[in-house]
């Protein structure tokens, strides 16, 4: 009887693992960064010290070639202060920031696509990131 109720508490744990590995994951773009739904889009993050790279993409996560395309992030600090930042054209299909040492709580990445804003926010997660 007690080797029973050992083996159910021992699946019932399994299970919750499996379960909260797979709540918790963010989905994961075709360079590696984080996704986020925007409208008919998706916007693409990668946070990779010492830079920020972020990309839109379609529907079906396939990225959109950058020219004609602007794209800014605002971050937000723990001293609720923010700002702005234009990011610049990385290769054919994303968008660059040089970053450095300063703590962020969550940043807005928006795209101007032809004159339409699309755009997402992301949480932090260990990155830091400074203004050049």
């Amino acid at each position: 009887m007690f080797a029973r109720f050992i083996l159910l508490v021992l699946l019932l744990s399994g299970i919750v693992v499996l379960y909260s590995l797979d709540t918790y994951q963010s989905p994961s773009g075709p360079h590696g960064g984080d996704v986020k739904q925007a409208e008919n889009f998706n916007i693409e993050m990668k946070a990779s010290f010492p830079s920020i790279y972020v990309y839109l993409l379609d529907q079906k996560l396939k990225p959109i070639n950058n020219k004609g395309i602007t794209c800014e992030i605002k971050f937000f600090f723990p001293d609720d202060t923010s700002t702005d930042l234009e990011l610049k054209p990385f290769q054919d299909d994303g968008f660059i920031m040089e970053s450095s040492k300063i703590v962020y709580n969550f940043c807005i990445v928006t795209f101007n696509v032809f004159g339409k804003s699309v755009s997402a926010k992301f949480e932090k997660e260990s990155t830091v990131v400074r203004e050049k």
